[in-house]
């Protein structure tokens, strides 16, 4: 696998400022700022239609915004295409997992396996790299069982791990998760967060996870960002997002 980035004491991997897009007359993010480093685990928060994921969307490629910067290493994010970004290393898993007709929990690990080949990986052979994907990233998820199974027969929880086996795959140095846990019982849920913080302390990549189980979110996350109305009304550690009284009243539902 390939070497993690140097997880250097304040060292920023991405730096996102200003990022603003409107849909029509509608501003669905007005001025989001975030940033990440490698090693950290951020959250990112806030209610339902909060501008959350259309925030993601921004970054990886899915939309452009009508403004701000997002800064990749040192590099513009903001205008380039998915393709183009797995090619620098950022990857994302999806809300809504898709049933991908007959391809196996392996096939779908492949397809992100395909774009490190593109960036010039390569395998001696077609089973030396199903080897590797099941060893290092399908056993981990406990999806090795169903290597072979066609993803639209399995059940919700592990069709999700099998598309975040799909952005590991790879190799990413910042990974996006849109809900992770969502749709998840409380015993998947936590598991998977076990499997994320595994994932960022053995690949050294910085995350930014879109969640809304809170227990989740405080287990798992080194820091935390809470928009409202497609804004951020609250950074800080997840020990000090619970006591602000701004971010009890638009989200947690608590008087301010």
């Amino acid at each position: 696998m390939a070497a993690p980035l140097p997880a250097e004491a304040g060292a920023v991997a991405l730096t996102a400022q200003n990022v603003t897009i409107r849909f029509g007359g509608v501003v669905a993010v007005a001025g989001m700022a975030l940033d990440a480093t490698p090693g950290e685990i951020v959250g990112l928060i806030g209610p339902n239609g909060a501008g959350k994921t259309t925030f993601v969307n921004c970054i990886c490629g899915t939309y452009r915004p009508n403004a701000g910067t997002a800064l990749w290493l040192g590099r513009e994010l903001l205008g380039l295409s998915p393709h183009a970004l797995l090619k620098l290393g950022v990857a994302r898993t999806f809300q809504n997992v898709a049933s991908l007709h007959d391809l196996t929990v392996l096939d779908i690990a492949k397809l992100g396996a395909a774009v490190r080949a593109g960036s010039g990986g390569f395998f001696a052979s077609e089973k030396a790299l199903e080897a590797e994907l099941t060893e290092t990233l399908l056993r981990p998820l406990h999806l090795a069982d169903v290597a072979h199974t066609p993803i639209q027969t399995l059940p919700y929880g592990r069709r999700k791990a099998a598309d975040l086996a799909r952005a590991l795959a790879a190799q990413p140095q910042l990974l996006l998760l849109d809900e992770p846990v969502a749709g998840l019982t409380s015993q998947e849920g936590m598991a998977m967060a076990a499997v994320i913080r595994g994932v960022r302390d053995r690949f050294g990549c910085a995350v930014i996870m879109v969640e809304h189980k809170m227990d989740v979110v405080m287990s798992t996350c080194d820091r935390i960002a809470v928009m409202a109305a497609g804004s951020k009304i609250f950074e800080g550690l997840p020990e000090e997002v619970q006591s602000d009284a701004e971010v009890q009243r638009v989200y947690l539902g608590e008087p301010g």
